[in-house]
């Protein structure tokens, strides 16, 4: 994280809600934002497929929570989080979106982007069949992911908390 920019966290929900299991990113953004149990300060970007369109909405990130459907191959409803070359890693070839995340991230970096922690929680679809409703699997792990979400938002606010409670050093 740069130095320079005040800590601004921002929860990108991806995912097609015409598309059954790929609409959990969306889905348990928002209901992260009804339950009221977000910080204020924590910026929710309901990112759909919007792919590269999402480059100015990140302007002001210096972490990235990503929630997303991911197939990586696990059993339906496995929760993985990724970080750092893990996501550069993730395959495209099974996005359903315009573009996917690895484009957006290499757009960021082309545009000389300030830097970002990025963190994505992904869960692994069971279908991404046309429809409307989440499969029972899916459903039953997004309270898992949720969670997950929760966590890992606490653990970037204490390390800001930290960093602002550590004595100035020369």
């Amino acid at each position: 994280m740069s130095q320079s920019r005040p800590p601004h966290i921002s929860i990108l929900a991806l995912g097609n809600l015409m598309r059954t299991d790929d609409a959990v990113g969306m889905l348990t953004a928002r209901t992260l934002q009804e339950s009221g149990r977000l910080p204020s300060t924590v910026e929710v970007i309901e990112g759909g497929t919007l792919g590269l369109d999402l480059l100015g909405m990140l302007d002001e990130t210096t972490h990235l929570l990503v929630l997303d459907a991911v197939d990586f191959g696990a059993a339906p409803g496995t929760l993985k989080s990724f970080q750092g070359e893990a996501i550069a890693r993730l395959p495209t070839s099974k996005s359903v979106h315009l573009l996917g995340l690895s484009d957006l991230i290499n757009a960021m970096v082309l545009m000389d982007a300030p830097s970002m922690e990025m963190v994505l929680l992904g869960i692994q679809p069971e279908s991404t069949d046309w429809g409307t409703v989440l499969t029972a699997k899916i459903e039953a792990a997004q309270s898992s992911l949720l969670e997950a979400a929760l966590e890992q938002i606490a653990r970037w606010e204490a390390q800001f908390s930290s960093v602002a409670l550590d004595p100035i050093r020369v």
